[in-house]
């Protein structure tokens, strides 16, 4: 189990934990990119870099994908809507 020692950058109202996650991102992303078909993993890319964008965006990173960061908050808000 993951224990993070989380401490609160006031400045900016950001989490941060010490913690480098990159090796679980890669592994989340590669799995994503394993999608057979190619229009659902088109849509998989695009939501995987939008949900990382916003993890990022939490814990004060810059935006690697904006326009993923996009596609996700419209798709989240279309799924809830039907």
């Amino acid at each position: 189990m993951l224990k993070c020692k989380v401490s609160k950058k006031y400045d900016f109202g950001n989490e941060i934990t010490g913690y480098d996650g990159s090796h679980i991102w890669k592994k989340l992303h590669d799995t994503v990119n394993q999608i057979e078909c190619n229009y659902c993993k088109g849509k998989g890319i695009k939501l995987m870099k939008g949900l990382h964008d916003s993890v990022n965006t939490h814990l004060g990173k810059k935006k690697q994908y904006p326009k993923d960061f996009d596609f996700l908050l419209n798709h989240v808000i279309w799924s809830d809507k039907r």
